[in-house]
This record gives structure tokens, sequence and C-alpha cells, in this order.
């Protein structure tokens, strides 16, 4: 993992421009300076996504695609009750053989580092699957994921599950193929 940040406020804007530094943090680490940037949000009926998205154009930030798997293709990543389960089996089975590490240029511009790391920790460790009984003698029980219990956070807990799926998707789909040529830029710009 390269980096994470919380942020809760009212004011979108605040939220855009978080955006753009943590993209713009993530470039400045000379392996990454040139990477494609892979953007994957939670659809909501907000459009939040498309506003984030605005705010990638508006700040000139170059080289990136986001998935688009909302309903009917549209951009975000739906988080059906079935897209979470997905979501969380990924993420206990990344944490079951040890497939996730906080990288060399781990980094937050948020939080300190230690905050950062408490935070995971603490959401990794609340996260869970609530199970309810049927309501009814033929009803179906239900369950819920999250971490949001007893007042807690999980927007990080979901933002690693998103980045897991996202990139497993990105990587498999066919129609981001495209986006993952092998694009070799020199330092002056130009493609080999």
């Amino acid at each position: 993992m390269l980096g994470v940040d919380a942020l809760h406020t009212r004011d979108v804007r605040h939220t855009h421009r978080l955006l753009v530094k943590h993209i713009s943090a993530v470039r400045a680490i000379p392996l990454f300076a040139l990477a494609k940037a892979v953007l994957i949000f939670e659809s909501n009926l907000a459009f939040e996504s498309q506003h984030l998205l605005h705010a990638v154009e508006q700040a000139g930030i170059k080289n990136w695609v986001s998935l688009s798997e909302g309903q009917q293709g549209t951009l975000g990543w739906l988080t059906t009750n079935e897209r979470k389960e997905q979501m969380c089996l990924l993420m206990r089975e990344a944490l079951t053989v040890g497939k996730i590490a906080l990288s060399d240029h781990f980094f937050s511009i948020e939080l300190t580092k230690q905050e950062a790391k408490s935070r995971i920790e603490d959401e990794l460790s609340s996260y869970c699957v609530v199970t309810e009984a049927p309501k009814t003698t033929f009803g179906k029980v239900r369950k819920t994921y999250t971490g949001k219990l007893y007042g807690k956070q999980d927007d990080l807990c979901i933002a690693m599950q998103l980045a897991m799926i996202g990139q497993q998707k990105f990587f498999q789909d066919s129609k981001y193929r495209n986006f993952r040529a092998l694009d070799f830029l020199t330092p002056n710009g130009l493609r080999r």
C-alpha cells in the first residue's frame, strides 16, 4: 500500500483538493512519475465520482483512467451487497496470505504516518459481517458488510477493498485493454 488519506468535511471541494494532492504526491515518487493513475471511485447517487473526475481534469492531471462499473456503465463502482461480499473475501484472502504491506514510500497528506497506520489497523479490525435472522418464516438471512458499528469508520477499509477489486477488474477485463498498453515515455515525453 502506497498511501491513504482520510478527511471528514462538509465541503466537497476539500475532498477534491485532497484527491489532487494525493495523486500529485504519488507522481512525485520517481518510480510512479509516469504511471497511469487508475481511479476507482465508489458510485453513488450524488454523482460524486463525476465531480472528482472533473477536479482531476481541472487540475491538469494527465495519464489516468477511471473504471466505469456503475449502473449502465457509468463512472464509478457500484457497491452492492454482492460486490461488498466479493470485496470482503478478496481482502480476507489477501490478509490471510500476507499480500498486503506498506510501501517504503507510504504516506498520508492529512494524517501522520502513525495515525494512518493506526486507522488502517482499527478499520480492518472492526470490519465485519453482520448477519440478521429472517423477519418472516420464508424470509432470507440478511448479511451486511460494514465497519461502521458503534460509531466507527470504514472508509479506508472500503478504499482498500475497492483498490483490490478494481485492479483485478482493470487487468482482467478486455474493456480496459487499451489503457494497459505499455507506453514507455522518455524524460522529454517522447514515446519509445
